[in-house]
């Protein structure tokens, strides 16, 4: 797991933009489910960016999928900028992504790729 912190997330950027790690990926005929650690949101602010780790290879056969995210057995869709679901094609595999995030509106929005993992 990354980090070292007590939290299951770590602070990038001294404190900045906190960064979740994916645990897990599956893939059904319904969507591509990505699972978190438990507690990941609890301690972040209501709203803000976090950058995301996918660790996982995303099958290849799920790229027309939609994303969601699981943790403690809540499901989160990721979106799109407008709202339509972000797919397995617009996460290109494992690496770091940038996504927004507001608690009271139940939102995931899928802003960019940041970087790559390898």
């Amino acid at each position: 797991m990354f980090g070292t912190t007590n939290y299951p997330f770590n602070f990038a950027n001294r404190r900045g933009i906190p960064m979740i790690e994916s645990s897990g990926v599956t893939a059904t005929t319904e969507n591509v489910t990505i699972a978190l650690p438990n507690r990941v949101f609890r301690w972040l602010n209501d709203k803000g960016v976090i950058l995301f780790r996918l660790c996982q290879v995303i099958p290849e056969a799920s790229v027309d999928l939609p994303i969601v995210f699981t943790s403690n057995d809540f499901t989160q869709p990721l979106t799109l900028a407008g709202g339509d679901p972000a797919t397995g094609a617009n996460v290109i595999g494992p690496g770091v992504y940038l996504i927004y995030y507001d608690k009271d509106a139940n939102l995931m929005q899928l802003l960019t790729m940041a970087a790559s993992s390898n």
